[in-house]
Formats: structure tokens, C-alpha cells, sequence
């Protein structure tokens, strides 16, 4: 909860993670339970990127049969992590100084079914990730945009854009939230002013061991 607080006139911008930040796990790594022994064997190819993996993973999930109540089982099967939800109950005593989004790679019906689940979607105000819809029994993923402007994110997504877009006038410092390396460009573009907060033995924390950046750094292994 470093730096919520109710002293400040203007508003907060809180930014999550999804993966290992929000929920205590990966949700596309979870979601192969669904196929048990029967893992389609697809391979991760990175010269077309982990969406387009993970597109294939949910055609090879309707060819097995996989239905959205499946799916729901499984990911229901995911807990918040540790002091989350005591974070999301302080984020809610001060929800009109707090905007609160979330930037992830994970999909928007896995991510809907969680924040439904943990009884926080009412405290969420924009999701920011790959769109994903059911069509028939497929669930169908895109990409959320292509990134042709930032080398240093993958070609669905750059965090720092989302970051950017989410700013409005009134809101005086950001707060960002998150465990992988793909969080690495927004926290690189914090201003001294801001929070990063990187999860104790992740990707993220350990990259800043190693370089400077402008913002306070708080680390954290609950919430």
C-alpha cells in the first residue's frame, strides 16, 4: 500500500500487472490444465510472438473439446496473491483519489472471469490487453495493437503506451505495479515523482538491480 494514502488533492494512477502481480500465477500457463495429458504439443515460436502461441493453444483446446465452463474451472482454481486483496480493500476506501488500470498480456475474458471471481471489477477502470471473445466453443485471441515504435517491448504490446494513454490532467503521480520484464519500459519512463513497485524475485526486480531509473523503487513480495 506504499504511497495510497488520503492526504493528496489529486488522483492517483495505480497500474497492475495481471500475472504473478494481481493473481498468483500465470493464467496461460494455468489454463493448459484443461487439456490434462492431451497438451496439444504446439511449440512456442518466438519470431511470431507468445499471443500467436497462445491463439493455437485455444484452437487446439476446441479440437479437444474444451468448454468455457472448463476454462472457468480451471482459472477459478487461481488465488489473488498474498495481500492483494487487503490492498484492493484499501484501494476501495479511497477509490475516488485512486484510477486503477491494468496493463497485461495475459486476455480480456481470462482477466474479466478473475476480476469477476476476486470481486474487484467494480474497482478496476480500464483493462488494457489482448481482446479475446468466445466464437462458438473457440475462444478467439488478438493481439492488442502491433508495437512498431518500441524495441524494447514485444511486437502486441508496449506497457509504456498504456501508461501514457491512461494519464489524465488531474492526476499527479503513478503508482506501477508489476513482476515480469515487459514491465521494465514503463518503470524506465516513471518520473521522480512516481512508484514502482516490483515483486521480491521476478524478472522486473532483478533487472533493477542492475540500472538507475528516475522513480522510487519499493519492492514487495505481498502486497
Amino acid at each position: 500500500s506504499s504511497g495510497i494514502n488520503a492526504e493528496y488533492g489529486e488522483m492517483i494512477l495505480l497500474v497492475f500487472d495481471f500475472d504473478h502481480t494481481v493473481v498468483d500465477g500465470n493464467t496461460d500457463v494455468k489454463i493448459l490444465d484443461v487439456l490434462g495429458n492431451k497438451k496439444n504439443g504446439i511449440k512456442y515460436d518466438h519470431s511470431t510472438g507468445w499471443t500467436e502461441h497462445m491463439r493455437q493453444i485455444f484452437v487446439g483446446c476446441e479440437k479437444q473439446g474444451v468448454t468455457q465452463a472448463d476454462m472457468i474451472s480451471v482459472l477459478k482454481e487461481l488465488e489473488m496473491t498474498e495481500g492483494m486483496e487487503t490492498l484492493f480493500q484499501r484501494i476501495k476506501e479511497f477509490k475516488d483519489k485512486i484510477k486503477v488500470v491494468i496493463a497485461s498480456d495475459s486476455n480480456s475474458w481470462f482477466i474479466d472471469v478473475l476480476l469477476s471471481h476476486f470481486s474487484i471489477e467494480d474497482l478496476v477502470d480500464e483493462v488494457h490487453t489482448n481482446p479475446a471473445d468466445w466464437n462458438g466453443n473457440l475462444l478467439a485471441l488478438k493481439r492488442y495493437t502491433t508495437n512498431e515504435k518500441c524495441s524494447r517491448c514485444p511486437i502486441n504490446m508496449c506497457k509504456s503506451e498504456i501508461v501514457l494513454n491512461s494519464l489524465t490532467d488531474d492526476i499527479s503521480h503513478v503508482i506501477y505495479v508489476g513482476d515480469g520484464s515487459n514491465d521494465l519500459c514503463p518503470v524506465l519512463n516513471l518520473q521522480e515523482k512516481d512508484i514502482a513497485c516490483p515483486r521480491e524475485g521476478y524478472g522486473l526486480s532483478k533487472k533493477l538491480d542492475t540500472i538507475d531509473v528516475n522513480c522510487s523503487v519499493v519492492r514487495w513480495s505481498n502486497a
